[in-house]
Order: structure tokens, then C-alpha cells, then sequence
């Protein structure tokens, strides 16, 4: 899953380190984006359920943006995961958390890790558990 190792880049990119005071507490807030383009020609376009509809090229690159945000003492800490993408799916989400948990332990669990997509039928498919979102 393509999808999953840019996730998981755009992750390892982050570096906390950013402070944001909020009253009287202090905030670790890292960013990190990596590019997360698919294949360039001769794929299926997400959500037209139209075989003959296939890409023929890139307009513009696809990218995933993570934000982490942790409190000072870095005891609780929240990440969420923009991409561009049709949706982020729960198949995508257990292969993050899980690759997640491989590389850091219980640091980021289901719980504290949010995965949003854009909302785009302009990038490739392949990425769901279920035929039906497959065709």
C-alpha cells in the first residue's frame, strides 16, 4: 500500500519542537509533509466506477501533511493526517497504527491518530477493504 508507507514518511518527517504557550501550558507541535503522488499514467481515478476513465499523466502532486501535537510533558500527545486522498479509510488506518506501533510502541494507537482525506476523485484508487469503493 503505497498510501500507507507516505503516511508513515510524512510521520518520520515530524519533528516536535515547536512551542505554542495556551495559558499557563505549554504545547510540542510538530509538522511534517511528504509527497504522496501515485503512479503517473494507466490507473483507475478513485470513485468514478469507470474502467475506461484512467489517468494519462499528473497535474498537480498529492501530498500528506501531519501535524503532531503533544503537552509539554509530552504524556499525551494527538496526530492528525491530511492527505490527498478520497478518504482516509479504516484498512488505511490499521496499517498506519499498526507500522506505527512497529516503529514506536504504544506512543500512537487508534486513539490518538486521525487520518482525513480531502475528498479527491483526482488520485488513484486501490486503497479500501471493500470491493464495492475496488470497481
Amino acid at each position: 500500500m503505497t498510501s500507507v508507507l507516505a503516511v508513515l514518511v510524512g510521520l518520520a518527517v515530524v519533528g516536535l519542537g515547536v512551542r505554542a504557550n495556551a495559558a499557563d501550558d505549554t504545547y510540542l507541535i510538530g509538522t511534517g509533509r511528504y509527497d504522496v503522488t501515485g503512479p503517473a499514467a494507466e490507473v483507475e481515478m478513485m470513485g468514478y466506477a469507470m474502467p475506461t476513465q484512467i489517468t494519462h499523466g499528473i497535474h498537480f502532486r498529492q501530498w500528506s501533511r501531519a501535524f503532531i501535537i503533544a503537552d509539554s510533558s509530552d504524556t499525551s500527545r494527538v496526530v492528525f493526517v491530511n492527505v490527498d486522498i478520497c478518504m482516509g479509510t479504516q484498512i488505511l488506518k490499521i496499517q498506519v497504527v499498526e507500522k506505527l506501533r512497529s516503529l514506536y510502541g504504544d506512543l500512537y494507537t487508534n486513539d490518538n491518530v486521525l487520518i482525513s482525506g480531502i475528498h479527491t476523485h483526482s488520485g488513484p484508487a486501490g486503497y479500501f477493504q471493500y470491493l464495492l469503493f475496488e470497481v
